[in-house]
Parts: C-alpha cells; sequence; structure tokens
C-alpha cells in the first residue's frame, strides 16, 4: 500500500474512532463524554489552583434525563489518593460544569462547590448590522 492509502487509512480510522466516542453524547453537549472530559479538565485545574500537585486525574460520566454522575479517581505526585464525585446538571461548552461536585485528596475535602470554571450564562447575540 503507497504513502496516500496508508494516511487515507489513518484518516478513516481518526474519524470513527471520533464517531465512538461523541456519536452517542446528545446535541446539548450533556453527554457522557463531554462531560467526563470536561469535568476532568477543570478538576484538574480547581486542585492544582488549591496546590494539589496531580499527577493524574481521570473521570467517567453516565448520564440520566436531566443529570450526569460523574465519578473520577487520581493520585497526587506523594502517591495520595484522589477522588472527585457529584452530580453536574449542566455544561457550558468547555469552560463550565454545574452541579454540585465534592474532591477529596489524601481523606481531606479540598473542594465542595456548585460549579467548576466560567459559568456565566451567555446570552443570545443580537444581530447589529
Amino acid at each position: 500500500m503507497g504513502r496516500k492509502g496508508k494516511v487515507w487509512l489513518a484518516g478513516v480510522a481518526c474519524a470513527a474512532a471520533a464517531a465512538v466516542v461523541t456519536g452517542c453524547d446528545p446535541a446539548d453537549g450533556l453527554g457522557e463524554s463531554a462531560v467526563s472530559v470536561t469535568t476532568d479538565q477543570l478538576a484538574t485545574h480547581a486542585l492544582k489552583h488549591d496546590h494539589v500537585k496531580v499527577q493524574w486525574l481521570s473521570c467517567s460520566a453516565s448520564t440520566g434525563t436531566k443529570s450526569a454522575k460523574v465519578d473520577c479517581l487520581g493520585r497526587t505526585e506523594d502517591q495520595q489518593k484522589i477522588t472527585v464525585k457529584g452530580t453536574v446538571t449542566e455544561q457550558l461548552d468547555d469552560t463550565c460544569v454545574r452541579g454540585r461536585l465534592v474532591a477529596v485528596v489524601g481523606g481531606r475535602t479540598v473542594f465542595d462547590v456548585t460549579g467548576l470554571g466560567t459559568c456565566t450564562h451567555r446570552t443570545g447575540s443580537s444581530a447589529t448590522p
């Protein structure tokens, strides 16, 4: 197989993988993959802001009708256990998750919040000539 064929196959494989990850998520963004990735990124940022040296954090989500249950597990650089658990009721782009989330590091609660990220609602834009 020539170089062009390999590049084409790689592109098809990437497109298929993206479809598998996002294919079942609803258009409003409160899907399992979107919530888990956004919560992972925002929780990691919040923990680092609270001076936790995060080595890794991985989140999963399971969606219900109006919310998603989130369960994250990770470790600090000095091998303390990190958990972030809660319920997400809204996601704004990739910048905010609302709901109740509790982070515990080494048995100590680091945060207990009703939102992570920049959670200001955007108003509908009106077209101005």
